[in-house]
């Protein structure tokens, strides 16, 4: 098993790192010797749960040379996890995931602080995908997470996306390495604050190139939040972050020695209109970011002459219960080649699609999707990348 250690960094991240660590476990610490009804006899001490995805998935791709090529497989994901509530506001949760498929190349199981792709785990692997200690105080006022967790803001719908943290899409497999604190903020706005823990190898998370992690100075990312989803006439979800990670940008490409900052913005808002009283609803959202700093163009291939695009954005709808259970959705999105961040879009990347969904009962549906992605920029004398994709997959849940 491989279990790499990188030595702590006696730097300011280090530091932010163990000082976001000490505050929220006396907080909780603080909130937990607080008198609290005890533990229902009949809970189990234990729990198991887990998760099966998996289905046919194609694609054919047109390079920027115009040579044509395509590819299938079966593949899947199976996440198994075990929890243990200490009592009302303690528990400890590990899960163990997989991603497999008919054309991979052999079986590898491992624990390390880093994915061995920049967009998570490969086919094959066989790792933890959760480890980490959990705090609820009374009332669900405050929450907190202490170690490997899963961290998610998509935009609601069917083709649900995000443009900077959403853990673990489709039968990919991601995690966070750090501290997690949630709390109230002001009337229904509830904040996130995530210290992450990078390896100077790579990231649990979607990093794309040129992000870096081998500085010393890169070891903690922070990403700060505002959440509402209370509902505001038909509006029912916005949330606003901040996402910062210290001296992990390669500006002039990974063979150069500098290293600069990377600070995005991002902003999300959707609402839900009932269409019938039999149930058809219509939901519709819009995320938009933006990356303060971003690479060259030539760092990053686009053939553009100073800084890349660090403009992304995204708008997706959805119809939920056309006939009981059938929901349908499009996105479409477009982000710069200096948006490194997400990961349902590549950068520099237009995407299309559409997604059909079966809803059979609550742990169990089926999906099918279709899709094209496109180059936005690209050298002169090329042609656009495109990929066509689709896959027919089922969830269930147990």
């Amino acid at each position: 098993m491989d279990i790499p250690i990188s030595a702590p960094s006696k730097r300011l991240q280090a530091r932010t790192l163990r000082a976001a660590m000490a505050g929220a476990i006396t907080l909780a610490m603080a909130s937990a010797l607080a008198p609290a009804a005890a533990q229902d006899a009949a809970t189990p001490a234990w729990k198991f749960s887990g998760d099966l995805r998996g289905g046919y998935y194609a694609s054919e791709r047109t390079a920027r040379d115009g040579d044509e090529s395509d590819a299938d497989a079966f593949n899947a994901r199976l996440r198994i996890a075990v929890e243990r509530a200490f009592n009302e506001r303690w528990k400890f949760r590990t899960r163990v995931a997989g991603r497999f498929s008919s054309e991979q190349d052999g079986s590898r199981a491992y624990l390390r602080g880093y994915a061995p792709t920049r967009t998570g785990t490969g086919f094959g692997d066989v790792t933890l995908d959760e480890a980490y200690l959990g705090y609820t105080a009374a009332g669900d006022r405050m929450r907190l997470r202490i170690g490997r967790f899963q961290t998610q803001f998509a935009l609601p719908g069917v083709p649900s996306k995000g443009l900077d943290r959403n853990d673990s899409p489709n039968i990919d497999v991601n995690w966070t390495d750090g501290v997690h604190l949630e709390l109230p903020v002001a009337g229904d706005w509830r904040g996130h604050l995530i210290a992450e823990h990078r390896h100077r190898r790579g990231s649990g998370g979607v990093a794309r190139a040129p992000l870096d992690f081998s500085d010393s100075d890169s070891r903690v990312s922070m990403f700060a939040g505002l959440q509402n989803t209370k509902a505001w006439g038909p509006v029912d979800h916005r949330m606003l972050s901040l996402s910062w990670m210290p001296a992990s940008l390669a500006s002039e490409g990974l063979a150069s020695a500098v290293r600069d900052d990377y600070l995005t913005a991002d902003a999300r808002i959707s609402a839900t209109w009932p269409l019938r009283e039999d149930g058809l609803r219509l939901v519709a959202g819009l995320e938009v970011g933006y990356a303060f700093n971003t690479p060259s163009g030539a760092a990053v291939g686009t053939g553009r002459t100073g800084d890349s695009d660090g403009l992304a954005w995204q708008a997706a709808t959805s119809l939920y219960d056309i006939a009981p259970g059938h929901n349908l959705g499009v996105a479409y999105g477009r982000t710069g080649a200096g948006w490194l961040i997400s990961p349902d879009f590549r950068d520099n990347d237009e995407l299309a699609e559409i997604r059909y969904q079966r809803r059979f009962s609550k742990n169990t549906s089926l999906e099918a999707r279709v899709r094209e992605r496109r180059e936005i920029e690209h050298p002169a004398g090329t042609r656009a990348r495109v990929d066509h994709d689709l896959y027919v997959r089922v969830s269930h849940r147990f």
